[in-house]
């Protein structure tokens, strides 16, 4: 009995203080009142009644592109989505038909399946005002288990493990993201009365990383299970906003932006009628390229989360080797910090990995003092 009030005080403690930290986190962040919504009856319409129409042919030189980009769908192992939907609807070849491709596009177009990751494909280019070779993989999340406990579940891939989202499960459904952004805005357009929705992005949480940021995002979903949808440390938008490199090297920041929309869109897409905002917590090192967040939502809200650097770096050094610190690994890798060395009186060489962590940690927090003096009020350092 005692042990067990013992429990229960623990528990009642617990719940304070992640109450009270749900109501500091939501008034940072402002959320507002919610736009008025379409249909809340729950109807699914795999396929909308417009996506079913008879389309005209197409000239052949249209239909031959077409071909060539469906054999490399095919080599890439790739479900070619558009095929798999007209072969449903009778406007492509009969013979070919796949009852399994076309019910694995359907569960995309209907938010069944949720996107999960996102690589650059080796012949993948990202442009300002396009790209292509990104491939995104699929799977039917189940986010029920976050939403009821979120200290149990805080992480996305502790969401994807309670989901069976792992590559032998059998549910992953790879296919190329631009093909899929533009069926689903397609298919959202005309269906305008039905599920999926499109929630609304209310806030972002950035971080120097082991300052309290997995409790924001814990918070930010416990204030209302029913309508937060809350993707903690996410893999997709991680790959947009380093599509790029840290210093922007393989394509600009515009560029980069536009990836990031396609991939918020796709993740924002929601078949609960009770979902309608969303939140992410992303990984400390896309702090670097804040600027590609800001060209993407700029009238998004965010916060920066920061803690004394002494404390962070004992924590994130409290590990048997060092070298396999998190704010250590990335030290061959960054050109940010090779740049913030180069531009010291000391060389890259001479550094040990405890003074490469305060170089990581610095470069992370020197950029979002620059993305912060810049944001108009809509960025907000919060201290641990």
């Amino acid at each position: 009995n005692s042990r067990r009030r013992r429990q229960q005080r623990q528990r009642i403690i617990v719940i304070a203080i992640s109450t009270a930290s749900c109501l500091f986190v939501c008034y940072i962040l402002g959320l507002i009142i919610p736009r008025p919504r379409g249909d809340e009856d729950g109807n699914d319409n795999r396929i909308g009644p417009k996506l079913q129409k008879q389309e005209a042919p197409q000239p052949k030189r249209l239909r031959d592109a077409k071909t060539k980009r469906r054999a490399a769908t095919k080599r890439e192992g790739l479900l070619p989505m558009r095929k798999a939907l007209e072969d449903a609807v009778g406007i492509g070849e009969e013979e070919d038909f796949d009852p399994e491709a076309t019910d694995q596009a359907r569960q995309i177009l209907s938010a069944s399946a949720n996107l999960v990751a996102v690589s650059l494909g080796p012949r993948a280019s990202v442009r300002d005002n396009s790209y292509t070779g990104v491939i995104a993989e699929f799977c039917p999340i189940n986010f029920a288990p976050q939403k009821e406990n979120p200290p149990e579940v805080p992480m996305f891939r502790d969401v994807l493990a309670r989901s069976h989202c792992d590559e032998d499960s059998g549910n992953i459904i790879r296919v190329d993201l631009k093909e899929a952004v533009e069926l689903a805005r397609k298919f959202d357009r005309e269906n305008t009365n039905n599920l999926p929705v499109v929630l609304d992005l209310k806030g972002a949480v950035f971080h120097e990383s082991r300052c309290g940021s997995t409790l924001a995002a814990n918070s930010m979903m416990a204030l209302n299970p029913e309508k937060h949808r809350v993707y903690s440390e996410s893999a997709p938008p991680i790959s947009a906003l380093r599509s790029c490199g840290e210093d922007y090297a393989n394509c600009s920041i515009k560029a980069s932006a536009n990836l990031l929309k396609d991939i918020i869109y796709l993740m924002g897409r929601s078949n609960d009628p009770k979902e309608e905002n969303l939140f992410f917590k992303f990984q400390s090192a896309t702090t670097r390229n804040l600027e590609t967040f800001r060209e993407a939502f700029p009238t998004t809200p965010w916060v920066f989360l920061y803690r004394k650097p002494i404390e962070v770096m004992m924590s994130q050094l409290d590990v048997p080797h060092t070298s396999n610190a998190n704010c250590v690994r990335s030290k061959n890798s960054s050109p940010m910090i090779r740049k913030f060395i180069d531009k010291s009186a000391y060389k890259f060489e001479d550094f040990t990995n405890v003074e490469f962590c305060a170089v990581h940690l610095a470069t992370l927090c020197e950029s979002a003092l620059r993305n912060l003096e810049d944001a108009a009020g809509l960025g907000m350092a919060v201290n641990y």
